[in-house]
């Protein structure tokens, strides 16, 4: 399941999902005597891995997995509290249909909404609309359960021998997958691979209701899925700089063939670095580093994809175009210039003739420093790498020929151009 995470190949992407689901289904059967004899450890073993999600995900950037987890918990726990008993009373197959119809709905949302925090107004806004939602289908299920099972019966054509699920519920359950499924094959982001593996364990949920235990199983997948991926983020967020505390080269190594085409590559570097050394010392670039990094940091546009390799701060945009990349960028030019870096004052060991009172504890000093950039956007030819590099090589040629600050100078496919 590990590899899942690091696939590069867009079919590979869509096809293993498909195949461990077909292998769940075919393979369910035979594991259908221990699911039922461990019943009990089996229902509730979805509460405890997404619950361990949830948490996990709590100061995890852009928790993703975080809110699909709490999405999943709220459906199962609705599986599971109301929707035991036969689906052939009126009532319960009415909850069955709902659930069906808004747990894709719910999934493939979190893919245009932004939630970059668990704790924050956009998670009690995600909360209070699935709470709207589910009052509704509550209403809805108190007034026409009466006429629903004539109206299922002239609107909903379910075939028994096949799924308790409606034919037009499955149609629409698997244009929900496929549309998930094509957002994961185009786009390399973790939340499109979620989103894609949670809907098509819900569909096979759905779809095969009519086995014991179907639901925990399924959600116990999705749990177990989300857990292999949250372990590997972390995992790779270790690849971290000692002095900024950014993704450093390694994390970028990493990154770089995995990032989809349609991204846009900015390089910022100090200005004068070498003035700055010979007026201070030259740990003062580390510093300014530093607090550079702790400016970036604070930026929600800039993360996931923001590194620090070679002395320079390396930031990646998918699917943004070059005219508002440079407007974040020339953001950021002005929170850095308008900051005073402190600089760490050098320690003088005292001499042994000198007094307590002789002794001059040294002052820490402020600099204001300005950064240049270097953009580059991908056309569907190039690499990641590529991009990088005519982002870097762009940025060195216009400052050796330009020496003004805080200057953007942007590489075009088909050419250097200076702005």
């Amino acid at each position: 399941m590990l590899s899942l995470f690091r696939l590069r190949s867009p079919n590979s992407r869509f096809i293993m999902p498909l195949l461990i689901t077909a292998l769940m289904v075919t393979c369910y059967p035979l594991f259908s005597p221990f699911v039922v004899s461990h019943s009990s450890v089996w229902v509730n073993l979805p509460f405890i891995l997404l619950s361990i999600v949830i948490i996990s995900s709590y100061k995890h950037p852009q928790a993703q997995s975080g809110f699909i987890a709490i999405i999943m918990l709220v459906a199962y726990s609705v599986i599971l509290y109301w929707l035991q008993t036969s689906l052939a009373n009126a009532n319960t197959k009415l909850i069955f249909c709902l659930l069906a119809t808004l747990l894709p709905l719910n999934l493939l949302l979190l893919r245009f909404i932004t939630l970059p925090k668990l704790l924050s107004i956009g998670t009690a806004a995600l909360l209070l609309l699935m709470m709207i939602q589910y009052s509704i289908g509550a209403t809805i299920s108190y007034l026409y359960q009466a006429d629903f099972e004539n109206w299922q019966q002239i609107h909903l054509f379910t075939y028994h021998n096949i799924s308790s699920l409606p034919l037009i519920l499955i149609i629409f359950n698997l244009a929900v997958c496929c549309g998930a499924g094509a957002l994961a094959v185009k786009y390399h982001r973790r939340i499109d691979r979620h989103i894609f593996v949670c809907t098509l364990l819900a569909t096979t949920t759905f779809i095969f209701f009519h086995y014991p235990l179907i639901s925990s199983s399924a959600f116990i997948l999705c749990a177990v899925f989300l857990l292999i991926d949250l372990g590997y983020s972390h995992y790779q967020q270790s690849f971290r700089d000692p002095l900024t505390q950014l993704a450093d080269h390694r994390a970028l190594t990493q990154a770089l063939p995995q990032l989809h085409h349609d991204c846009t590559v900015a390089v910022l570097d100090i200005d004068n670095p070498t003035t700055i050394i010979n007026k201070h010392q030259s740990s003062a670039i580390n510093d300014i580093h530093r607090s550079i990094a702790a400016l970036l940091i604070e930026q929600s546009q800039l993360s996931p994809h923001l590194y620090f390799a070679s002395q320079q701060f390396i930031m990646i945009f998918e699917q943004k175009k070059i005219a508002d990349c440079q407007a974040i960028i020339e953001q950021v030019q002005q929170i850095i210039s308008a900051e005073k870096h402190t600089l760490t004052p050098i320690m003088i060991e005292p001499q042994p003739e000198q007094t307590a009172a002789k002794i001059k504890k040294p002052r820490k000093k402020t600099i204001k420093v300005s950064v240049s950039a270097g953009i580059c956007y991908a056309n569907t030819e190039q690499t990641a790498v590529t991009v990088l590099q005519q982002a870097i090589d762009v940025l060195h040629e216009a400052r050796q020929k330009n020496k003004k600050k805080q200057q953007i100078y942007i590489a075009a496919n088909d050419g250097d151009s200076v702005c």
